[in-house]
């Protein structure tokens, strides 16, 4: 490997490489047109809308620690079917739902040519919050699969991102490794910034919709295209 900044790469799954927005619609209607719901009421953008912010405030809970993956994922669609006026069994609607979700391995724009690039010089690894078996499913299956050395999902870690357990469990695969070399890179404030500053590794804040620099987690680097990454890495050069 060539010398650089941050030899060691620690990279958010979904909303940084990966168009979970994409893959969330694709298979909610999918889950939702197969339950036969759409006899009952046509699929439209205002339940994708209805759906997108309720798993939004169910998975901010996990972050928080104030509920679990199973009370997540059972959770979402009770309120879900509660909104919509619809009786079925969150548990066979949420296999559904994951099902085709692990389907969808849909990437940003430059993902692939920018992990390529990394990937000559970097050990690349994926940290991500989601459920195992669709992460690794949808993650396996893209063409970004084989740049990754290593894929650490909360589910195995038994705790999620930010808490610090979970970058325990991240350091412990790692093995002797100079976090001083290491950056973490997402787009999620709550999970992926405030996650590197409790780790107490450097960061950079992928923001593509130039939303306001908040004063809290503190952030290394902020990019809003994924082709500024390289040059960081490289140098250590700040893109704010």
């Amino acid at each position: 490997m060539s010398q650089v900044r941050y030899p060691v790469l620690l990279l958010d799954a979904d909303g940084t490489l990966y168009d979970f927005e994409t893959s969330q619609a694709k298979a909610l209607e999918a889950a939702y047109c197969g339950a036969g719901f759409k006899e009952i009421q046509p699929y439209t953008q205002e339940i994708l809308d209805c759906y997108s912010r309720i798993n939004q405030s169910w998975w901010q809970r996990l972050e928080h620690g104030e509920c679990t993956k199973e009370q997540l994922q059972l959770g979402r669609f009770r309120e879900f079917f509660a909104e919509l006026g619809i009786s079925f069994d969150p548990s066979e609607f949420n296999r559904m739902y994951m099902e085709e979700l692990g389907n969808g391995s849909y990437l940003l724009p430059h993902a692939l040519e920018v992990c390529q690039e990394l990937a000559q010089d970097c050990a690349l690894y994926i940290v991500t919050n989601g459920v195992s078996r669709t992460q690794r499913r949808r993650i396996g299956g893209s063409a970004l699969a084989g740049l990754f050395r290593g894929l650490f999902v909360s589910e195995e870690a038994g705790v999620p991102k930010p808490e610090i357990g979970y970058f325990e469990y991240v350091f412990r695969q790692l093995g002797k490794v100079d976090h001083a070399k290491i950056l973490l890179v997402g787009d999620s404030l709550t999970s992926d910034m405030q996650g590197a500053e409790t780790a107490g590794l450097d960061s950079c804040w992928f923001n593509p919709h130039a939303l306001p620099r908040p004063e809290h987690p503190s952030i290394t680097y902020q990019i809003h295209d994924l082709r500024q990454l390289p040059e960081i890495v490289r140098t250590g050069k700040t893109g704010l």
